[in-house]
């Protein structure tokens, strides 16, 4: 038997499994139907069939439901429903930047270079990065091929975005210096005590000291 390259090992393991990204699915969906934004309970997007060829996709942007209420996914509703402040109507989100590898084989989006993408190898928790090849420069993360349509990118991570999707402290993009506590769909600011910067990889405030406190939309990371 011939020894396989590394390229083909890559397409076997992608056979074995797929990813779960945390974008909106007009999978099974109908003309008009509308499906929850996976980042924000209180918005949802439309699905519409721009070719009438049976494969429906989300809107460009997502739709906000009036003030008072939340998009409630129940297949028996998959509306805006008024908000009952008495039970936790605000769960299962996720974050479009925080890409995970759960199962050897899965190919992932690179969250920020879409001529990039991850590999997941085994029980290692750091994927293996790809380039895409000059001649197909951009990764179609909906068929785990490279393509030189950049249409096709994954571009629903924006770093400068407050994002909450579950309980606890999340990075001010803007402010090193301060942070947010975050309970869905609620965010509060918060500063750090005085000579001191947050964290984002501990999650709390620690002393301030040269080179710890770099905002990350002005270092070129957008």
């Amino acid at each position: 038997m011939w020894p396989l390259s590394l390229a083909s090992i890559l397409l076997l393991l992608a056979a074995l499994a797929s990813a779960q990204l945390c974008v909106p699915d007009c999978t099974n969906m109908h003309e008009g139907d509308k499906v929850m934004d996976p980042t924000n309970c209180l918005r949802f997007y439309y699905c519409s069939d721009p070719d009438n060829n049976g494969h429906p996709v989300p809107s460009s942007e997502p739709i906000t439901c009036p003030e008072g209420f939340y998009f409630n996914p129940s297949p028996y509703v998959k509306d805006c429903d008024k908000v009952d402040p008495d039970k936790d109507y605000c769960t299962g989100l996720c974050d479009p930047c925080a890409i995970e590898c759960k199962e050897p084989g899965t190919l992932l989006p690179f969250p920020r270079d879409c001529h990039k993408y991850l590999v997941c190898l085994g029980n290692n928790p750091e994927p293996l990065e790809i380039n895409c090849p000059d001649d197909k420069p951009f990764f179609d993360y909906k068929t785990d091929l490279c393509s030189d349509d950049n249409s096709l990118c994954y571009n629903l991570c924006d770093p400068c975005k407050v994002l909450c999707v579950k309980k606890g402290k999340v990075l001010d993009p803007h402010n090193c210096k301060g942070y947010y506590y975050c309970d869905p769909p609620q965010v509060a600011p918060f500063e750090c005590p005085a000579g001191e910067v947050f964290n984002a990889q501990d999650l709390v405030c620690e002393a301030s000291s040269s080179g710890n406190c770099t905002n990350i939309c002005e270092v070129g990371l957008l």
